[in-house]
């Protein structure tokens, strides 16, 4: 079968399978005009999916938004604000980074504001209270904490605009149904960037037409268009921006929701081998290692419900159930002062609390 052929065949079947399974999570289909909002809460969730079950995503994305509705309210946000509202997700550090992020994305806001204003000439003027959340893939990957799949994933589900990408369960899929199973060492024969391309191909036909058009106008588009054109980034190639133009019958936040729950639903799990990789720095507790990781989000923990701080001792024999000073206790120090760095945690004397 050729390419062209193998594309449109897979398409259709993502789309029927995709009508009949589709999965219905909380940011999923956004009923919220305001584009800025929408983003900020497919930026929360793609950055809560990141390292973490989605089962748990779910629970505590209510939670969160619950405590910060809008990304104002997330900006304005301490540290301390932020890191108990991130209980239970692991990986503290994320909930910084993101604040950090609104932060970043508020600033250049103003910033913009304040120059259209001192342009403006036809007198029209932006509502005061409007936030310009970044739309371009170079803007958005600027921001501290937003990759490409992030930067992409904004694109595809705040504001329907056509943006290949890579993540975990779209590679599984791209990968097996267009190159095979993984090699024996369990590692993937393409690579991201090869399978980026074949994203690129698979949305134009994905989103460009439907099942009643013909395979010829298919294969000039595939052999085309997408394969003549070379560019830094997919979202600015000619057909994807012809797409985003139109009024399409699919958009394109369906289309990546529908290759995510295909690759995490209904395709067989992949055993990949692990990797032979550095042991992680930690300790060992007994004849297990313990990575530096696990303690991190057992101080946090600790710190959570400790408002008047806890000393080192007290952090030790909390979080160590082989606590021994003498033998531990600079250890202890070392990660307190690498989780103070982070902004996780702050010194009062000798007191340990999460940053206010």
């Amino acid at each position: 079968m050729a390419q062209c052929e193998h594309i449109e065949e897979f398409v259709r079947e993502v789309w029927r399978w995709y009508r009949i399974h589709k999965r219905n999570l909380p940011w999923r289909d956004l009923a919220i005009k305001d584009d800025a909002e929408r983003a900020y809460r497919i930026m929360v969730s793609e950055v809560m999916l990141q390292q973490t079950q989605m089962s748990r995503v779910i629970v505590i994305y209510k939670r969160f938004l619950r405590e910060f509705p809008t990304l104002i309210d997330l900006a304005r946000a301490s540290n301390r604000e932020v890191i108990l509202a991130w209980r239970g997700m692991g990986y503290n550090s994320r909930s910084i980074r993101l604040r950090d992020a609104t932060r970043e994305i508020l600033h250049r806001s103003e910033s913009q504001k304040s120059k259209s204003t001192l342009r403006r000439s036809s007198g029209q003027e932006r509502e005061k209270n409007e936030i310009i959340f970044p739309r371009e893939m170079e803007e958005l990957m600027s921001i501290p904490g937003i990759g490409h799949y992030t930067a992409a994933a904004i694109r595809n589900f705040a504001f329907h605009l056509p943006t290949p990408c890579i993540e975990t369960n779209i590679r599984r899929v791209l990968h097996t149904k267009f190159f095979g199973p993984p090699k024996a060492d369990g590692t993937w024969r393409k690579d991201d960037r090869q399978l980026l391309k074949l994203a690129g191909e698979v949305l134009e036909v994905a989103l460009g037409f439907s099942s009643s058009e013909s395979r010829t106008g298919a294969k000039r588009l595939v052999r085309g268009e997408s394969r003549s054109v070379k560019r830094k980034s997919f979202s600015t190639r000619p057909a994807l921006a012809g797409l985003a133009r139109r009024k399409l019958s699919k958009k394109t936040a369906d289309w990546h929701a529908a290759l995510m729950d295909y690759g995490a639903l209904a395709l067989p799990k992949i055993k990949m081998k692990k990797k032979a990789a550095k042991k992680e720095p930690g300790r060992m507790v007994g004849s297990k290692h313990i990575p530096n990781r696990i303690f991190r989000g057992r101080i946090i923990e600790e710190l959570r419900d400790a408002e008047r701080g806890l000393s080192i001792h007290e952090i030790g024999r909390r979080v160590c159930i082989d606590w021994k000073p003498e033998e531990h206790n600079e250890w202890l120090q070392d990660l307190l002062m690498k989780l103070k760095k982070d902004a996780l945690v702050e010194k009062n004397g000798r007191k340990f609390l999460l940053c206010s």
